[in-house]
């Protein structure tokens, strides 16, 4: 079989959250890849196989990778179809009663519509299996056991194998969820930016399901990422090597620890919140030692020297803007009274409610929870 791209530049691309660029290239180097170039929302690296495994298993940031096949120049759709049924042997990587999904990304090119490229792609995949074998693949709207990516930018075409199956934000223990669900990736981005390791008591005094707490236990107890869940691609990688990745599986498990106790705490005034984040958490190693409670923030005790992580209800959520604003105050006295010496680490959606809480913002920092904008606020209380 020809060799493809990924496999000899050893080269591929991270598909990030919008804003967390920055946060997730640290990350891929510490996990020992060579980040060559970022764009919005996507990350161009380098690594061998056993490095690639490891970042597929453990990245706590990075949403799908993609493995390039091949790459061609593409001026219209009769040129696309041509090279797509030629240049790659479908039939060699994926077998014909297995179905296939695509996802499809045009700009800046004489193919202006992302559906219809995805179209050409699907048909010339189709037509070279029945070329090959006399039957075609199904093909799949949804998330699909096979998955490939077409990006075509400036008139040029890059195909490629999506390495993740479902996304890799969806980590496996949210089975319930809030009214507005924290994104995973971005949970797992406020614990990174606030340093936290441990040597504090952290706590979410709004929790809703769970998740910030989820990502706290994650990264403290060295549970790596894909831990729970099931869905990949990269065994459809044409040279896939399942001893290396239970190697690395094995490697990266072996280094869980457990949770102290009292070092998680969490509290929501809503009853059913608490026990979804109490479900979701047990289908994590140690979530049972994360005590949580139904409880307002304004009744929780005193505790000084902690560190508060969370997203407290958005102004887009509420009502009204005066409810936000009182929120906000409400949040303000409590991170004064009963949180002294303190660091806080607030998720705002709506930038102008920082100043409600009536203290002073170390710094912020601008995020996104999927497509919204929103404003992550250092507070120190001493």
């Amino acid at each position: 079989m020809k060799r493809f791209t990924y496999q000899d530049k050893g080269s591929y691309f991270a598909i990030v959250a919008g804003s967390l660029e920055r946060h997730a290239a640290a990350e891929l180097g510490e996990l020992g890849a060579d980040v060559s170039r970022d764009v919005p929302r996507g990350l161009y690296f380098c690594c061998d196989q056993e490095t690639l495994y490891r970042v597929l298993y453990t990245s706590r940031l990075v949403q799908r990778v993609l493995a390039p096949l091949t790459s061609f120049a593409c001026p219209d759709e009769k040129l696309l179809y041509r090279k797509v049924r030629d240049l790659i042997d479908w039939a060699a990587l994926f077998p014909v009663d297995t179905s296939f999904g695509i996802q499809a990304n045009v700009s800046s090119s004489k193919i202006r519509h992302s559906l219809y490229a995805g179209q050409v792609l699907k048909d010339a995949i189709c037509d070279s299996f029945r070329d090959k074998t006399g039957r075609r693949p199904d093909f799949s709207t949804r998330l699909a056991p096979v998955n490939f990516n077409l990006h075509l930018h400036a008139d040029r075409a890059t195909i490629s194998l999506d390495l993740t199956g479902v996304s890799m934000h969806k980590r496996g223990y949210r089975k319930a969820a809030g009214a507005a669900p924290l994104q995973e990736t971005l949970a797992a981005a406020m614990v990174r930016l606030s340093g936290w390791d441990g040597g504090r008591k952290l706590l979410d005094p709004m929790c809703g399901s769970g998740t910030i707490l989820a990502e706290a236990l994650m990264s403290f107890c060295r549970i790596p990422a894909a831990f729970l869940r099931r869905d990949s691609g990269y065994q459809f990688l044409p040279d896939h090597h399942p001893e290396l990745m239970k190697k690395v599986k094995n490697e990266a498990d072996s280094e869980i620890r457990p949770l102290p106790e009292g070092l998680l705490k969490g509290s929501d005034m809503n009853a059913r919140n608490i026990q979804t984040a109490k479900e979701n958490l047990a289908l994590l190693p140690g979530g049972d030692k994360v005590e949580l409670r139904t409880s307002r923030f304004q009744d929780l005790e005193r505790e000084s020297g902690r560190c508060v992580i969370s997203n407290p209800p958005y102004g887009v959520r509420l009502e009204d803007r005066s409810r936000a604003e009182r929120l906000y105050n409400d949040l303000g006295d409590f991170l004064k009274q009963k949180c002294s010496d303190s660091e806080s680490y607030l998720l705002c959606g709506d930038s102008r409610l920082v100043p409600q809480l009536r203290l002073r913002a170390h710094w912020r920092k601008n995020l996104k929870n999927a497509d919204l904008e929103v404003v992550l606020a250092k507070i120190l209380v001493r």
